[in-house]
């Protein structure tokens, strides 16, 4: 099934590249989003059309326009050396180079960085859904997520879908990357979450840099010990080159949280189910990185709902008992939503 030719309420664009890379974009009166099927199936746009406001951010080098480069000898650099910004699935690791099961997995291999295919669903004036899928070159699963547009909405909801494919038990991780920087994000906005939960802080400094936080301690969000003694309150997005932080902050109330700009006078919102997803990785980087891999030049946060923790690989995972287990043929699912939403 082809995208139907409109230009008008919802409609498909299904014939589109970007550089080499195939690209799908899905649009209504509200919102135009882009996904670079052939890299991942990225989103690498989510404007606003009202307000001319892209809600994706991108890294100063952005998409390339060229197929991925499996052929790196650092596995770190597979995943951050063309990492363009925007949102991405993680699966079936997340975070730095592992070993298990006898595979070898880069940064955040492998799905992030595999073409995907993709086929519409729904193709109608009042609806659109497009189901982008792809299967594991290393691991055996099939991933699928389905896309799905409504007439004037400003949320696009997700449905994600793993498959393992082998009668083996697998442990994975698996996340979904938003990240947040500029034009959207600036240190006027504020992260929202209900309830009272814990953060955690990662082990350690993140890129050797100094951090946010006095120690590993966990505390009540929002507010924890700086290193001089002070509280800080990571709900608040703070000045360019504030240190590097990375917290999971797990006992969520609801798997959900907002990202409010008073600037902009927009927040956006994102949901999920918590079953496969019970942490959230509050990733931050405000230009304190001077030296590889981000040389000072970025400012933005990541808030990635996630099946486990930390960063260091799904051996780490499996030794601290947050690995996701996928018994031999087991499907699990997990619904997602991104939305804008006007500040009150």
């Amino acid at each position: 099934m082809r995208a139907q030719s409109r230009n008008h309420s919802c409609r498909i664009h299904d014939n589109f590249k970007i550089g080499k890379l195939d690209a799908v974009v899905l649009e209504n009166e509200k919102l135009r989003i882009t996904v670079a099927a052939g890299r991942g199936a990225d989103v690498v746009e989510f404007l606003h059309k009202p307000d001319d406001l892209d809600l994706v951010w991108l890294t100063a080098k952005g998409l390339a326009d060229g197929e991925v480069n499996y052929n790196y000898q650092d596995p770190l650099g597979t995943f951050i050396d063309e990492y363009p910004g925007g949102w991405q699935t993680i699966f079936p690791n997340g975070g730095a180079a592992s070993n298990y099961q006898g595979a070898d997995f880069g940064q955040h291999a492998e799905m992030a960085l595999l073409p995907w295919d993709f086929k519409i669903l729904k193709d109608t004036p009042e609806e659109i859904s497009v189901e982008f899928f792809v299967y594991g070159r290393k691991t055996p699963f099939l991933v699928k997520r389905t896309m799905s547009l409504k007439s004037n909405s400003t949320t696009l909801d997700m449905v994600e879908t793993i498959e393992n494919l082998s009668d083996v038990e697998i442990p994975t991780m698996w996340g979904f990357h938003f990240t947040f920087g500029p034009p959207f994000m600036d240190d006027d906005c504020r992260v929202v979450l209900p309830g009272k939960p814990t953060a955690m802080p990662h082990a350690s400094e993140v890129y050797g840099s100094s951090r946010r936080l006095k120690g590993n301690e966990h505390f009540a969000w929002p507010v924890g010990v700086g290193p001089d003694g002070d509280p800080v309150d990571f709900s608040k997005i703070p000045p360019r080159d504030t240190p590097t932080e990375l917290l999971y902050i797990k006992d969520l109330e609801r798997a959900e949280y907002r990202v409010e700009s008073p600037n902009k006078g927009l927040a956006a919102v994102v949901k999920w189910d918590k079953t496969n997803h019970p942490y959230l990785w509050f990733w931050q980087e405000f230009g304190a990185t001077k030296g590889y891999p981000w040389y000072g030049r970025h400012y933005n946060i990541g808030l990635e709902p996630f099946s486990s923790f930390p960063t260091t690989g799904v051996v780490d995972s499996v030794n601290n008992g947050t690995a996701l287990i996928f018994k031999g043929r087991e499907i699990k699912s997990n619904k997602f939503s991104f939305g804008v939403e006007k500040l009150k």
